[in-house]
Protein backbone atom coordinates (compact mmCIF):
# COMPACT_ATOMS: atom_id res chain seq x y z
CA UNK A 1 0.00 0.00 0.00
CA UNK A 2 2.89 2.27 0.58
CA UNK A 3 4.50 2.18 -2.52
CA UNK A 4 0.49 2.80 -4.41
CA UNK A 5 0.20 5.73 -2.10
CA UNK A 6 4.21 7.10 -3.02
CA UNK A 7 3.19 6.41 -6.60
CA UNK A 8 -0.04 8.24 -6.17
CA UNK A 9 1.86 11.35 -4.48
CA UNK A 10 4.24 11.46 -7.43
CA UNK A 11 1.23 11.56 -10.09
CA UNK A 12 -0.73 14.08 -7.89
CA UNK A 13 2.66 16.11 -7.40
CA UNK A 14 2.74 16.41 -10.97
CA UNK A 15 -0.64 17.01 -11.42
CA UNK A 16 -0.66 19.92 -8.97
CA UNK A 17 1.90 21.85 -10.70
CA UNK A 18 0.19 21.28 -13.99
CA UNK A 19 -2.84 22.84 -12.40
CA UNK A 20 -0.95 25.80 -10.75
CA UNK A 21 0.36 26.44 -14.12
CA UNK A 22 -2.71 26.40 -15.87
CA UNK A 23 -4.07 29.21 -13.50
CA UNK A 24 -0.95 31.41 -13.79
CA UNK A 25 -1.23 30.44 -17.70
CA UNK A 26 -5.23 31.24 -17.67
CA UNK A 27 -4.68 34.42 -15.60
CA UNK A 28 -2.07 36.15 -17.56
CA UNK A 29 -4.01 35.43 -20.50
CA UNK A 30 -7.03 37.29 -19.06
CA UNK A 31 -4.73 39.98 -18.16
CA UNK A 32 -2.90 40.13 -21.68
CA UNK A 33 -6.71 39.92 -23.58
CA UNK A 34 -8.22 42.65 -21.45
CA UNK A 35 -4.99 44.93 -21.87
CA UNK A 36 -5.92 45.26 -25.85
CA UNK A 37 -9.61 45.02 -25.00
CA UNK A 38 -10.21 41.59 -26.30
CA UNK A 39 -11.73 39.95 -23.04
CA UNK A 40 -11.67 36.04 -23.12
CA UNK A 41 -14.74 35.52 -20.81
CA UNK A 42 -14.29 31.67 -20.42
CA UNK A 43 -10.91 32.50 -18.70
CA UNK A 44 -12.13 33.67 -15.81
CA UNK A 45 -13.95 30.64 -14.92
CA UNK A 46 -11.26 27.77 -16.44
CA UNK A 47 -8.98 29.54 -14.06
CA UNK A 48 -11.38 28.82 -10.96
CA UNK A 49 -12.01 25.24 -12.26
CA UNK A 50 -7.52 24.96 -12.27
CA UNK A 51 -7.67 26.65 -9.25
CA UNK A 52 -10.50 24.24 -7.21
CA UNK A 53 -8.64 21.03 -8.84
CA UNK A 54 -5.56 22.24 -7.36
CA UNK A 55 -6.79 22.57 -3.70
CA UNK A 56 -8.42 18.89 -4.31
CA UNK A 57 -5.16 17.42 -5.53
CA UNK A 58 -2.83 19.43 -3.37
CA UNK A 59 -5.47 17.93 -0.17
CA UNK A 60 -5.03 14.63 -1.22
CA UNK A 61 -1.23 14.71 -0.82
CA UNK A 62 -1.24 16.70 2.15
CA UNK A 63 -2.98 13.64 3.47
CA UNK A 64 0.18 11.91 2.73
CA UNK A 65 2.93 13.80 3.50
CA UNK A 66 0.95 13.95 7.18
CA UNK A 67 1.00 18.10 6.93
CA UNK A 68 -2.73 18.23 6.24
CA UNK A 69 -4.49 20.28 9.79
CA UNK A 70 -3.50 19.04 13.35
CA UNK A 71 -4.44 20.04 16.77
CA UNK A 72 -0.88 18.84 18.51
CA UNK A 73 -1.87 20.86 21.66
CA UNK A 74 -3.51 17.72 23.85
CA UNK A 75 -1.00 15.26 21.88
CA UNK A 76 2.07 16.45 22.49
CA UNK A 77 1.90 16.09 25.55
CA UNK A 78 1.11 12.35 26.11
CA UNK A 79 3.61 9.41 26.09
CA UNK A 80 4.92 8.18 22.70
CA UNK A 81 2.34 5.03 23.06
CA UNK A 82 -0.74 7.29 23.74
CA UNK A 83 0.52 9.68 21.05
CA UNK A 84 0.64 6.90 18.36
CA UNK A 85 -2.94 5.44 19.37
CA UNK A 86 -4.11 9.03 18.63
CA UNK A 87 -2.90 9.24 15.38
CA UNK A 88 -4.27 5.84 14.19
CA UNK A 89 -7.09 7.23 15.52
CA UNK A 90 -7.24 10.22 13.08
CA UNK A 91 -5.79 8.50 10.48
CA UNK A 92 -8.69 5.86 10.85
CA UNK A 93 -11.14 8.95 10.94
CA UNK A 94 -9.50 10.23 7.72
CA UNK A 95 -9.60 6.95 6.39
CA UNK A 96 -13.32 6.98 7.23
CA UNK A 97 -13.96 10.35 5.54
CA UNK A 98 -12.19 9.01 1.92
CA UNK A 99 -14.57 5.99 1.97
CA UNK A 100 -17.77 7.94 2.52
CA UNK A 101 -16.72 10.31 0.23
CA UNK A 102 -15.93 7.12 -2.35
CA UNK A 103 -19.81 5.89 -1.65
CA UNK A 104 -21.12 9.62 -1.61
CA UNK A 105 -19.56 10.15 -5.23
CA UNK A 106 -20.80 6.98 -6.45
CA UNK A 107 -23.97 8.04 -5.36
CA UNK A 108 -23.78 11.18 -7.18
CA UNK A 109 -22.03 9.96 -10.06
CA UNK A 110 -24.70 7.21 -10.15
CA UNK A 111 -23.27 5.35 -13.37
CA UNK A 112 -25.19 1.87 -12.84
CA UNK A 113 -28.53 4.29 -13.41
CA UNK A 114 -26.85 6.10 -16.61
CA UNK A 115 -26.02 2.88 -17.97
CA UNK A 116 -29.58 1.30 -17.73
CA UNK A 117 -30.84 4.56 -19.41
CA UNK A 118 -28.95 3.33 -22.15
CA UNK A 119 -26.05 6.86 -21.46
CA UNK A 120 -29.11 8.86 -22.26
CA UNK A 121 -29.02 12.05 -20.01
CA UNK A 122 -32.68 12.90 -20.59
CA UNK A 123 -34.06 9.41 -19.17
CA UNK A 124 -31.29 9.71 -16.48
CA UNK A 125 -32.36 12.74 -15.40
CA UNK A 126 -36.32 11.95 -14.89
CA UNK A 127 -35.45 8.60 -13.82
CA UNK A 128 -33.01 9.85 -10.77
CA UNK A 129 -33.44 13.95 -10.64
CA UNK A 130 -29.78 13.78 -10.70
CA UNK A 131 -29.11 17.08 -13.34
CA UNK A 132 -25.04 16.44 -12.52
CA UNK A 133 -24.30 15.19 -16.10
CA UNK A 134 -26.91 17.85 -17.63
CA UNK A 135 -25.60 21.26 -15.66
CA UNK A 136 -22.97 23.33 -17.94
CA UNK A 137 -21.18 26.07 -16.78
CA UNK A 138 -21.57 29.60 -17.82
CA UNK A 139 -18.82 30.19 -20.10
CA UNK A 140 -16.72 26.97 -20.67
CA UNK A 141 -17.87 25.10 -23.27
CA UNK A 142 -17.64 21.73 -21.46
CA UNK A 143 -20.52 20.13 -19.05
CA UNK A 144 -19.53 20.42 -15.30
CA UNK A 145 -19.06 17.01 -14.76
CA UNK A 146 -15.75 16.95 -16.43
CA UNK A 147 -14.64 19.54 -13.54
CA UNK A 148 -16.59 17.25 -10.96
CA UNK A 149 -14.85 14.64 -11.76
CA UNK A 150 -12.05 16.30 -9.10
CA UNK A 151 -14.13 15.09 -6.21
CA UNK A 152 -14.05 11.17 -7.20
CA UNK A 153 -10.22 12.04 -7.56
CA UNK A 154 -9.82 13.32 -4.27
CA UNK A 155 -12.00 10.24 -2.64
CA UNK A 156 -10.10 7.83 -3.94
CA UNK A 157 -6.65 9.02 -3.59
CA UNK A 158 -7.14 9.99 -0.21
CA UNK A 159 -8.47 6.96 0.95
CA UNK A 160 -5.19 5.38 -0.76
CA UNK A 161 -3.20 7.85 1.17
CA UNK A 162 -4.92 7.10 4.70
CA UNK A 163 -5.14 3.76 4.18
CA UNK A 164 -0.88 3.49 3.96
CA UNK A 165 -0.61 5.92 6.75
CA UNK A 166 -2.84 3.70 8.92
CA UNK A 167 -0.28 0.55 8.01
CA UNK A 168 2.50 2.78 8.74
CA UNK A 169 1.05 4.11 12.16
CA UNK A 170 -0.31 0.54 13.37
CA UNK A 171 2.82 -1.25 12.52
CA UNK A 172 4.68 1.60 14.25
CA UNK A 173 2.40 1.05 17.13
CA UNK A 174 2.57 -2.51 17.48
CA UNK A 175 6.54 -2.08 17.30
CA UNK A 176 7.15 -4.46 14.56
CA UNK A 177 9.39 -2.03 12.52
CA UNK A 178 10.48 1.42 13.44
CA UNK A 179 8.35 4.59 12.64
CA UNK A 180 8.25 5.10 9.17
CA UNK A 181 9.42 8.55 8.18
CA UNK A 182 7.54 10.86 6.79
CA UNK A 183 6.93 10.59 2.71
CA UNK A 184 7.70 14.33 2.57
CA UNK A 185 11.60 13.38 1.33
CA UNK A 186 10.60 10.78 -1.24
CA UNK A 187 7.97 13.34 -2.53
Amino acid sequence: MRRLSHGVALLERAALILCMALVLGLVLLNVVTRSINYSLFWVDEAAVFAMVWACFIGASLLVRLRLDFAVTVLTDPLPDAWRHAARVAVDALVLIFGLLMVVLCWWWFDLPTLWANNWQLQPFFEATFNGIYMDRPTTVPFAKWWFFLVLPCFALTSTIHATANLMEDIAAMLGRQAFIERTEAEI
